[in-house]
């Protein structure tokens, strides 16, 4: 007798809305032909969306029907699936899963399901209704194809004739918890079901029809719990995860199907896969010619004329009309079938099945593990370190100086920034509009053009202008070019936004270019009035501070200064002997002897400059061609510009690539693109309310935005990471623990590397707070995993023991004891239960020690004093477990108060690092400021300014000061701890 082996789903059968008609698959008919012995036909039907595929798939221990998320089949079809039945080796397991049906059954457009729907009712052997809850009339009501059957067939008369054909009717109500108790009754499935049926009042309603059409003693009411909390991801979801009560209901459906009659003739013979093929064939026949199918003699009208063809049925597709076979096969897999159609090559999930096992393989019985991924997954770009460069082909706005003269951020900028992950080089440039601060700024791009470019005496960039580009020399960091509005323009009228523009410019920038043309003498120092005016218009601290200590604290964040000298026609000398372009410089700015008002304020201005900005810089340049070509200086190659202007260019370009250094905030914080962005929203959102940037507040408030999202990252890279590593559940809290050290320490080296500035730990508290409640919920679901395991184990193995009425005889209570001895045995040498072993292993034994009791009092083969005896002993195994239950329990409560310990001292560890390394960091910027100060001292004294010398050396004595010994609290409070 032929046996078939596990094959499908296959779409067996649909009926299209627009012909109306019944088509069958030949591959389909092919493999259910080739099944010669008794059949057991499981159909489903339901609404969609209901879990119609999930309980087949459970029943089964597979996952061959897929669990759509969605309704895609319009089209009625039935999917079906062979695989031997478990409980008897010579009978084949036949699924039908229905698919394409309203969940509101008027909502029905013609008949077109009704075929579709009778043919699953007549194959099946037993039927499953499968709806949502509640268990009343109204939900049965739903099945409106119930009064289109007599449409179609003719039931046989001989009402034992019809009981034997027809299947067993099985409502499957999902989803509910059925109330077992009304008052002191208890209550059962069958109760609801009889309160429903004897609520019918109309005999012409579907629910009459399911009365008349099914005897009541084959008619099963079945209720099941959500398998799940979530069941977004139940389809992945391992059987450890499963509710135990959901498993224990799918497995009563499952012993009763396993106790149902296979599939049987009216006659009474059980059919096989040949004969089934013959009644849809005759089925379709009889719907194609308008005809009512008689199923009183389906018997005579499905025994095969030709033994050959009923085999071959595959072989009848090279007779049909090419055509028409094209159509029959392609056109609904390429519309409707195609997302479950033809799935014979699925992808296992790694999840744990506790499959339904025969008598034979009970015994030998080991649940699969699932397999740990190899190689943990990448991580999220967003939780590297560094990611790739930003290349922008052409600059944008970024800061907008508005027609209202209002300054407005650019969001697309912004977001451009954002996604810069790497450190930045800012340079920008200012300078008088109209001395070509555009073009000097496309040759450090690499680019003739870029930034727009005047030819007229009107200004043409507008606001300030970003170009990012990778860093042509520091790899790992992004280069990023800022342009600004020309200052001094006539046209504006007002020139309070020249003050902003220049001091944004200072704040944003690592590197700022002074463009101006012609000569640095004195009206070219008095025209660069914006520095001086800087302390209006940038404020460090938030509190007063006094002038000198101000001064020491723009150092810190104010940036390099270039000046650059646009058509330079002087020679390099200095009383006779030539000198470099830093010399002229540093000569230019030489304080004036005098007290006149001239005199103060041009050295007013030349103080500021040495002041702010101690390193300083300067670029002589050529003219780069004849006046009449500047107009398309942009076009030109360097070969026809002048070459002095291009060697001067050249060593512009290689000194700012090479000496610039990446943007810095105080405490010597390295600004990525990201940061840049919000720093550039604070200070245009501080000038916009009218007040003046402070450079502390802007620090705190980027500190703000940094450590809470390296919180949220920091976590989230823990989660992912512990999602990575371990595959719940697991054997032993060890094996957890290990990998929560690691996930921890990685997590927070993230977030020391992204955050500053953190007073009294506050964010690292909270991110220590989080990581703890992660774990915490990651140990209970790992528990509630081992639990839900060990339960289904346990039902599982019960199996092998004998009904309990087998016990109920003289000489019974040894027969259990030893079967349960030979159970536990089997359940210890089960691999994988995890932590709760031993606990759910104690309360199953603790229910079976109350049954041993009733059958030890029922085995009349013992004496009172032996009953005593193994009365004593069954206590005492109880114990025995009990105790083995709290130590196990114990171990993993101790593990967990380790991992707490373990985790305090990791999180000292690291923030001890972190403090050291700002210290530090703290200490050379601090001793950079002390440094440039003694440098301006000496440059004073060498100068003759004697009394300005003595002024400075007060704030030096202050600087000097503050680097004595003290505590390196690194924003003070003490050290985190987790509890």
């Amino acid at each position: 007798m032929m046996m078939a082996a596990r094959s499908g789903p296959v779409w067996l059968a649909d009926s299209p809305a627009t012909t109306g008609r019944l088509r069958l698959n030949p591959d389909a008919l092919g493999v259910l032909a080739a099944l010669s012995g008794p059949l057991r036909v499981v159909g489903i039907f339901g609404p969609r969306q209901c879990g119609k595929s999930y309980l087949l798939n459970s029943l089964s221990g597979s996952t061959d029907f897929t669990v759509s998320s969605d309704d895609c089949f319009k089209t009625p079809i039935i999917f079906m699936s062979c695989l031997p039945d478990p409980q008897d080796p010579e009978t084949t397991l036949v699924l039908l899963d229905s698919e394409g049906f309203e969940g509101d059954m008027q909502a029905l457009e013609g008949r077109s399901c009704s075929p579709v729907f009778t043919l699953c009712l007549l194959l099946s052997s037993v039927f499953l209704y499968n709806t949502w809850g509640p268990v009343k009339c109204e939900t049965l009501d739903q099945l409106l194809h119930m009064t289109f059957l007599t449409n179609l067939v003719t039931l046989p008369t001989d009402e034992q004739a019809k009981e034997t054909f027809l299947p067993e009717f099985v409502w499957c109500v999902r989803d509910v918890d059925l109330v077992m108790t009304f008052g002191n009754i208890q209550l059962v499935p069958a109760d609801f079901l009889d309160s429903v049926l004897n609520d019918i009042q109309d005999q012409q309603s579907p629910s009459g029809f399911v009365c008349q059409i099914f005897h009541r003693s084959r008619m099963k009411l079945l209720d099941f719990c959500r398998p799940k909390a979530n069941v977004e991801d139940l389809v992945s979801s391992s059987s450890s995860e499963l509710n135990p009560c959901f498993i224990k209901q799918t497995e009563t459906l499952r012993k009763l199907i396993c106790r149902s009659k296979p599939k049987a003739f009216p006659d009474g013979h059980s059919t096989n896969g040949r004969e089934l093929v013959t009644l849809m064939e005759q089925l379709v026949d009889c719907i194609s010619n308008g005809s009512v199918m008689d199923l009183s003699n389906v018997t005579e009208q499905c025994e095969p004329v030709d033994n050959t063809t009923t085999v071959s049925l595959r072989d009848q597709s090279n007779t049909m009309n090419k055509v028409e076979l094209s159509d029959h096969l392609n056109a609904p897999l390429e519309d409707d079938h195609s997302k479950k159609a033809l799935l014979l090559e699925r992808k296992n999930p790694m999840v744990e099945t506790v499959t339904y096992l025969s008598h034979a393989e009970r015994g030998s019985y080991i649940p699969a593990l699932r397999p740990k991924d190899q190689e943990p997954a990448a991580l999220e770009d967003e939780l590297q370190v560094r990611s790739e460069p930003v290349v922008m082909q052409a600059p944008i706005c970024l800061i907008e100086n508005s027609t209202k003269n209002e300054l407005v951020t650019n969001q697309q900028a912004l977001n451009i920034l954002s996604s810069i992950k790497q450190p930045v080089v800012v340079v920008s440039i200012v300078g008088m509009y109209r001395t070509g601060k555009s073009y000097l700024m496309n040759r450090l791009a690499g680019m003739r053009k870029g930034f727009s470019l005047g030819s007229t005496i009107q200004s043409e960039t507008k606001g300030i202008w970003i170009w990012c580009v990778p860093h042509p020399e520091k790899k790992g960091h992004t280069l990023v070019l800022l342009d600004t509005e020309g200052l001094g323009d006539v046209e504006k009228g007002d020139q309070r936004n020249d003050h902003w523009i220049f001091a944004l410019a200072v704040l944003l920038s690592s590197t700022l270019v002074y463009n101006s043309t012609g000569t640095i003498n004195n009206d070219a120092v008095l025209k660069l009035e914006y520095v001086t005016e800087l302390t209006k218009h940038i404020k460090v601290k938030s509190r007063h501070e006094a002038e000198d200590e101000a001064s020491s604290e723009y150092l810190r964040f104010f940036p390099s200064f270039i000046w650059a000298v646009r058509d330079f026609t002087l020679d390099l000398e200095a009383d006779g002997k030539p000198i470099t372009a830093d010399e002229y410089l540093e000569n230019s700015l030489k304080l004036k002897s005098g007290y006149s008002k001239e005199v103060l304020s041009s050295n007013s201005a030349r103080q500021c400059i040495r002041d702010y900005f101690p390193s300083r810089k300067c670029f002589v340049f050529d003219q780069p061609v004849q006046k009449e070509k500047l107009k398309i200086i942009d076009t030109l190659d360097d070969t026809e510009l002048d070459a002095n202007f291009v060697k001067q260019a050249t060593e512009f370009c290689t000194h700012v690539f090479n000496n610039s250094q990446a943007k810095t905030i105080k405490g010597g914080i390295t600004v990525t693109g990201r940061l840049l962005g919000n720093l550039a929203v604070t200070y245009v959102d501080s000038i916009r309310s009218g007040q003046v940037p402070c450079l502390e507040n802007a620090v705190v408030a980027l500190a703000q935005i940094e450590n809470s999202s390296a919180v949220e990252k920091a976590t989230s890279l823990y989660r992912q990471l512990l999602k990575e590593r371990v595959v719940l559940h697991t054997e032993t809290q060890e094996e957890l623990s290990q990998a929560h050290e690691g996930c921890l320490k990685e997590a927070l080296e993230h977030f020391m590397n992204h955050s500053f500035k953190d007073e009294d730990q506050r964010y690292q508290k909270i991110l220590m707070e989080h990581i703890k409640e992660e774990y915490k919920m990651i140990c209970q679901t790992n528990e509630s995993f081992s639990q839900n395991f060990c339960t289904a184990l346990l039902l599982q193995l019960e199996e092998s023991m004998e009904p309990e009425e087998f016990y109920m005889r003289p000489g019974g209570y040894l027969d259990f004891k030893t079967d349960m001895e030979k159970f536990v045995q089997m359940y210890r040498s089960t691999p994988g239960k995890g932590i709760k072993a031993e606990l759910a292993l104690e309360e199953y034994l603790t229910g079976r020690n109350e049954l041993g009791k009733v059958i030890l009092r029922a085995d009349k083969n013992l004496s009172e004093q032996q009953r005593q005896l193994e009365a004593e002993q069954a206590r005492a195994e109880v114990e025995r477990c009990k105790a083995l239950a709290v130590a196990q329990q114990n171990a993993v409560m101790e593990r967990r108060l380790k991992d707490q310990q373990e985790a305090q001292r990791e999180n000292e560890r690291q923030l001890r690092e972190k403090l050291d390394r700002d210290y530090r960091s703290a200490l050379q910027e601090h001793n950079r400021v002390l440094d440039q100060k003694l440098r301006e001292q000496n440059a004073l004294l060498r100068e003759g300014f004697n009394k300005e010398s003595e002024k400075l050396q007060a704030e030096i004595n202050r600087l000097r000061e503050m680097t004595r010994p003290q505590e390196r609290s690194g924003g003070g409070g003490k050290l985190c701890v987790i509890s």
